[in-house]
């Protein structure tokens, strides 16, 4: 009998090291079937929501909890976040626990809460009501993410439904632990989408600013007046050609982009530049800033140009820009800035040669009449020397005359005070005064040996014609006065001819002529041509350029053709209008 006892009590004993081991290995198995299903659920949980639904509903059901809940703890507020319950899933995630303020507190501390609700029946209360539900055992482990500070999972066991919590609780921080960590993932998922979102929009905004800005730039570049280059220089320093133009280049010089790649601005140069002038454009081309002129062929022409550059990095490539404008009518205006110059300064050198001159000029036909007039005044002169003098005074008298109204003429043209007065006038009447008082000049000047000859094709009425006959005269007269003094024989002739609407008048002498160098300068205020050998016959130097201003005032034109040694003939134009009268 005792020895069945003894067997007995071994074989009760061996089963229950059995079922011990049984359960262990069902407690195994469980928590490594939990964990799988909650991983694999983890490859299409997308927020937290869901994942704390699908872990909570597999705790429930693998663990036989009827009720497991997620609240977010703040403060002396809470929140549930998520729950599953067996019994009455369906109602809304407001929770359907009270929980009692000192349980409450004690939440917030990273201690495990765990009792019995028959130790502590103040520490909760249902909400909702189902007498199939009898809360037993709470188990409250509380946990905090990135984003939630202080949050607690509550498992709540049934008296009638639930099994014991056990004692080793490891299987709950297990699942726990992998829900804090997806969780966390999870949340930097949303923050990193949500920072790429931004960034894109940020990108996206740059970007359009960018395209913009490219834009803007792009058509101010296109819509310079200077042609703007970029060249490329390799890693020799030698410029390898044009990468970037716009569109003034091509207007400026018909060159395309495709005709400068690979070109260097070198050969671009006047082909009269030396190996030194290359020298020093291409150190100045590639200098950091550089400004310079430089002739440059364009497609049809040289290019006088003005160049600023600018030497830079850009993605370690190195480029040199160059705006270049065309400087052609700012040379023309300098050329003409210093011609003018030139001539103010050689104007003020005739005035001054002038001024010094006419004090010689009028102080000696005045001295004259003076010292002759002092001589006329006393009573031992013959009558033949009273004659004498008068004449002197007299000649002298016109000289000084002559040049008062040249300074005078010369004025009032410079002043914009002389006028034009059209009236009839007989061109060949006026020829023969002017002829007849041309021998009377010559035989005073004892020159009765020049022969005067005149030339007048036009009879009748088409010999009178509408115009300014005074000013007409004067200028003939002008003429025909410096034909006297620089004849000494041959002939002097004066008169016209009609070369289609104008007349084209004409003194003509063989005197002494004037050289090519000084033809261009006779019309030229205060300007005498001195001839070697040849006395200084005086005067203004204004008699000339008075002419040419009444005859340009007269809408006409004067020229000179004329050798040295071999006479002049001085020639002007003036339009041929009949006389209305002769019209008529």
């Amino acid at each position: 009998m005792n020895k069945e006892k003894e067997s007995i009590q071994t074989l009760e004993f061996r089963i229950k090291e059995l079922e011990k081991e049984n359960n262990s290995l069902s407690n195994k198995v469980e928590e490594m079937l939990l964990l799988s299903l909650i991983n694999e659920s983890f490859e299409t949980i997308k927020d937290e929501q869901q994942l704390l639904l699908s872990v909570l509903e597999k705790i429930s059901i693998l663990k036989e909890i009827p009720y497991c809940a997620c609240y977010a703890i703040d403060g002396n507020s809470y929140s549930c976040i998520a729950q599953y319950c067996s019994l009455f899933n369906s109602e809304p995630c407001q929770g359907i626990l009270f929980f009692s303020d000192g349980l409450l507190r004690s939440f917030t501390s990273e201690a495990i809460i765990r009792f019995t609700i028959k130790e502590h029946p103040e520490a909760l209360q249902l909400i909702t009501q189902d007498d199939r539900f009898e809360p037993a055992e709470l188990l409250a482990i509380p946990f905090h993410t990135r984003t939630l500070k202080n949050g607690v999972f509550i498992f709540m066991s049934s008296a009638k439904l639930s099994i014991p919590f056990p004692s080793d609780l490891q299987s709950f921080h297990q699942v726990i632990q992998i829900v804090i960590d997806k969780w966390d993932r999870l949340s930097l998922i949303d923050e990193l989408q949500l920072l790429t979102h931004q960034l894109e929009e940020r990108v996206e905004e740059r970007t359009s600013l960018l395209q913009q800005s490219e834009e803007k730039y792009r058509q101010l570049f296109n819509m310079a007046n200077d042609a703007i280059y970029l060249w490329s220089l390799n890693d020799k320093d030698e410029v390898v050609g044009c990468v970037e133009m716009n569109d003034a280049v091509q207007k400026l010089t018909g060159y395309t982009q495709s005709e400068l790649q690979g070109v260097n601005p070198l050969s671009l140069l006047d082909d009269n530049y030396t190996e030194e002038e290359k020298y020093t454009f291409e150190k100045q081309f590639k200098a950091p800033n550089s400004v310079f002129r430089a002739s440059f062929k364009a497609k049809t022409d040289l290019l006088p140009l003005e160049v600023h550059t600018r030497r830079f990095k850009f993605m370690d490539q190195d480029l040199v820009i160059a705006i270049a404008r065309d400087i052609s009518e700012q040379l023309n205006t300098e050329k003409r800035m210093l011609e003018a110059r030139n001539k103010a300064v050689e104007s003020e050198r005739l005035k001054s040669a002038f001024l010094a001159n006419m004090s010689h000029e009028i102080r000696t036909p005045m001295n004259a009449i003076v010292g002759f007039s002092e001589l006329l005044s006393q009573d031992i002169m013959t009558a033949t020397e009273v004659h004498m003098y008068a004449k002197i005074i007299f000649k002298n008298s016109m000289h000084l005359l002559n040049l008062i109204n040249d300074i005078v003429d010369y004025s009032k043209i410079e002043a914009e005070q002389v006028k034009i007065v059209h009236h009839p006038i007989n061109i060949n009447e006026l020829i023969s005064d002017l002829s007849i008082n041309m021998i009377s000049l010559l035989r005073s000047a004892s020159k009765s040996h020049i022969d005067v000859l005149t030339h007048t094709p036009l009879g009748g009425d088409k010999a009178i014609i509408q115009s300014d006959g005074t000013r007409l005269r004067q200028v003939l007269s002008n003429l025909i006065n410096n034909a006297i003094k620089f004849t000494q024989q041959g002939f002097i002739e004066v008169g016209y001819s009609l070369k289609g609407n104008d007349l084209e008048f004409f003194v003509h002498d063989t005197g002494i002529g004037i050289a090519p160098e000084y033809q261009d300068k006779i019309f030229e205020r205060f300007v005498q041509v001195r001839n070697e050998g040849v006395q200084n016959q005086g005067g203004t130097g204004l008699g000339l350029a008075i002419c040419a201003n009444l005859i340009e005032k007269m809408q006409g034109n004067m020229c000179l053709e004329s050798s040295s040694g071999e006479g002049s003939k001085f020639i002007f134009t003036i339009p041929y209008h009949l006389s209305k009268h002769c019209n008529s």
